[in-house]
């Protein structure tokens, strides 16, 4: 390891230097009543910005023989310079330092903290050498033999965060980054499998039901330019503040104008104060109000509001998509987030079947009879029209064969089985407490049970002999009293002690039908339940549902949690359910086309 003193030591020197070279030359004038120090230094990295000609030789002179007198030397041949004169560069005016001449940036480009310097003083040429990086680089991740999450991967974490220093230190419009995402919207389809006519808001939206952990290099651009911008404004140098220097993004998208938005935004929610946006109810997060905001907080809130107002945008853009925006009415339905980790484990065609599938762009013959490849849409089996909603929940021969049935069974038997492990858990309320004793013994008080704000009584408290019965085979079979009826419901948890009988019934639907699924089946229970607490008992019905393309329903989540199922075993339960639902429903969709044969 390298000594940490010397880099310390070597910075000091170059401080004392620059003290005793300073008063060669006046402040720079930019105009405007602001004036720039003379010298600017980064470690050994020296700039000198003077207003004449005569300023800048005579600090180069001082700064060679200060730097003689320290045993060093400058390099001119890693030195630049450039000559305006009139706001034109001057390519006759040359300097030297240590006897030799240093070279024009006219003459040699210079790179200086990841930016080039050329006589054009422009940026349009950076644009098309970014754009050329990023085509590049994603011809080179194409060619390499990895599978294709793979290479989206790459792409997110090797490729992107090497595009977005170019985007922020040059001034590349928006319209260039526009072109840049639209090929690599391209290559990640192709990497993902799925068809080039899906939308970009499946790929890069937040609020979509299926969220996919891919960022969108155009949003990384427009917050690194609300952030610099940000931070300009909010710099403690009083030199940047009294210039405050412009952000050019082109005449599309305005840096200046999404920031000030922002900040209003951010001010009328102040105004309006804290309200419910959604079901966790008013208390469950914190708010952070922008008078309270200060520094790097402030520009968190500034960029956290531009990703939200991306995210508006993109909802809006999928509300008018009827066939890849039906998701934006799935209300009771969960929001299902992929990770990295677990498109690791994914297969390739489990990828391709969830987007395509939750999107409706399955190559169903209603939708390649759209696409121009075929003419006949109907369905080879009941002879109706095939769509992706047809094959998964509403083919009659499907239905007939028990195809949608034995689907249900495996959810049916995946959430009994984790329903009877909660009914193992439960205890009963706890007549042993802790005695606390005062020293000496003179007084004793038993410890009272605290609950806290985020604990929901258990359905099942109060007893511990729940039976946990299904409507399947292997499982116990349902009580006498249930038994007499003609209803037979998925799931009845009883308990002979309190006469207690709690029913679950479970729908596996296509998901822009979960609510109406739950109506339907509430409703039809709704005389059981009468019936039985007639009889004396007391009985609930919960109605829940699984997407046919895995998407767990609300009320799914709402029975997990009455049953004091909570935290990682709840998570875990919900993937598993949407899980076994999804590859039945893949399964479905692979036999499409199959009719099967009833042996005698």
């Amino acid at each position: 390891m390298g000594c940490t003193i010397s880099p310390i030591l070597f910075v000091m020197a170059m401080e004392v230097i620059l003290k005793a070279a300073e008063d060669s030359a006046g402040p720079a004038n930019l105009g405007g009543g602001c004036y720039m120090p003379p010298l600017k230094a980064f470690m050994d990295d020296t700039t000198i910005i003077c207003s004449k000609e005569d300023e800048t030789r005579q600090m180069l002179e001082r700064l060679d023989v200060l730097m003689a007198w320290c045993r060093m030397k400058f390099k001119p041949k890693k030195s630049r310079s450039l000559s305006v004169r009139k706001g034109k560069i001057d390519a006759t005016t040359t300097f030297t330092v240590a006897s030799q001449q240093i070279p024009t940036v006219s003459q040699e480009p210079v790179k200086s903290l990841g930016r080039w310097y050329d006589s054009s003083m422009k940026d349009t040429k950076r644009g098309l050498e970014t754009v050329e990086l990023a085509t590049e680089g994603l011809l080179a991740i194409n060619r390499c033999g990895l599978q294709g999450k793979l290479k989206v991967w790459c792409l997110q974490f090797m490729l992107i965060p090497k595009l977005l220093w170019p985007l922020l230190v040059y001034e590349i419009c928006s319209t260039t980054v526009e072109a840049i995402e639209a090929k690599i919207n391209k290559f990640t389809r192709r990497w993902l499998g799925v068809p080039p006519g899906l939308t970009d808001v499946a790929m890069y939206c937040r609020k979509a039901k299926l969220r996919l952990p891919l960022k969108s290099i155009l949003e990384e651009y427009k917050c690194g330019k609300a952030r610099l911008l940000s931070m300009l404004e909010d710099s403690e140098d009083p030199i940047v503040k009294t210039v405050q220097p412009t952000i050019k993004t082109g005449r599309k998208w305005k840096v200046v104008e999404a920031v000030d938005e922002a900040k209003e935004c951010l001010k009328i929610k102040e105004v309006i104060g804290q309200t419910q946006t959604d079901r966790k109810g008013l208390g469950s997060s914190t708010a952070k109000w922008w008078s309270k905001a200060e520094g790097k907080e402030k520009r968190d809130m500034v960029i956290n509001e531009n990703r939200l107002n991306e995210d508006s945008r993109r909802v809006q853009k999928a509300v008018q998509q009827p066939q890849q925006g039906q998701w934006t009415n799935w209300d009771n339905a969960l929001q299902k987030s992929l990770t990295w980790n677990e498109i690791w484990h994914m297969a390739p065609l489990r990828i391709s079947f969830l987007i395509r599938s939750v999107y409706d762009l399955l190559p169903s013959n209603a939708n390649l009879v759209r696409w121009g490849k075929k003419e006949d849409p109907t369905c080879p089996l009941c002879q109706g029209r095939q769509t992706t909603e047809h094959v998964l929940s509403s083919c009659k021969i499907a239905l007939s064969q028990g195809r949608y049935t034995w689907r249900h069974n495996r959810v049916l038997q995946e959430l009994a089985a984790i329903i009877s492990t909660a009914k193992g858990e439960t205890t009963l309320p706890n007549t042993n407490a802790l005695i606390f004793t005062t020293e000496g013994g003179a007084k004793s008080w038993h410890a009272r049970p605290v609950r806290t704000t985020n604990q929901i009584k258990c359905l099942l408290d109060g007893c511990d002999d729940w039976d946990v019965s299904a409507d399947l085979p292997e499982w116990n079979s349902h009580p006498s009293i249930i038994k007499e009826t003609r209803l037979r419901p998925d799931i009845v948890i009883h308990s002979a002690s309190t006469q207690q009988l709690i029913m679950v019934e479970l729908s596996v639907p296509y998901e822009n039908r979960m609510e109406e699924a739950h109506i339907y089946k509430r409703e039809k229970y709704m005389n059981l339940t009468k019936e039985l607490e007639n009889a004396g008992y007391k009985a609930v019905v919960m109605p829940v549902e699984v997407g046919a393309r895995g998407f767990v329903g609300s009320s799914v989540y709402d029975l997990l949690t009455k049953l004091s199922i909570c935290g990682n075993k709840r998570t875990k339960a919900l993937k598993l359910l949407a899980e076994i639902a999804e590859n039945s429903s893949r399964w479905i969709w692979s036999r499409r086309n199959e009719r099967f044969l009833h042996k005698d």
